[in-house]
């Protein structure tokens, strides 16, 4: 988990730079008011009308994709940012995994020959939101910086 959501201002900036901070919003819990519930929905959109927010966008688990004014929630428990890889969402962790991983292998493609810092950055972002493994197995990320855990020595 990268951080917690505290409110709409937190789920906009998340949303509006999605490309560049990576990751996405996942509610344990979504309860309108008419009484429907919806677990682990991801949030897709959040649209404002001038100063207000307006309405969300979410998927639910089962692929449905809803929009829904923000006057007709009752409840958003548990709202995180969280990488794509770690989603309880299954729908939506497939959907956006197979997008960043697209966007990895064309960056990848573009770059070929030259590792700017910016590129292995955005790459490395890209491969840690999807997860490593899965990433490594689809594009060589042998270009990037290998981060190896420090070893404590306890002396005495």
């Amino acid at each position: 988990m990268r951080y917690q959501i505290n409110g709409y201002t937190d789920m906009y900036t998340v949303i509006s730079n999605e490309r560049k901070i990576g990751g996405a919003i996942e509610a344990s819990q979504i309860r309108l008011r008419t009484g429907e519930v919806y677990a682990n929905a991801v949030l897709t959109r959040l649209e404002m009308s001038g100063a207000h927010f307006c309405s969300i966008g979410f998927v639910t688990e089962e692929g449905k994709r809803l929009i829904v004014h923000v006057n007709d929630i009752s409840m958003i428990a548990d709202a995180r940012h969280v990488n794509v890889c770690e989603l309880t969402n299954e729908c939506m962790r497939v959907e956006k995994s197979a997008e960043r991983l697209k966007r990895l292998k064309r960056l990848c493609e573009l770059n070929e020959g030259s590792c700017t810092p910016t590129f292995q950055e955005e790459a490395l972002l890209l491969a840690s939101d999807i997860g490593m493994e899965e990433a490594s197995a689809h594009v060589d990320l042998s270009f990037l910086p290998h981060t190896e855990k420090p070893r404590v020595f306890r002396i005495a």
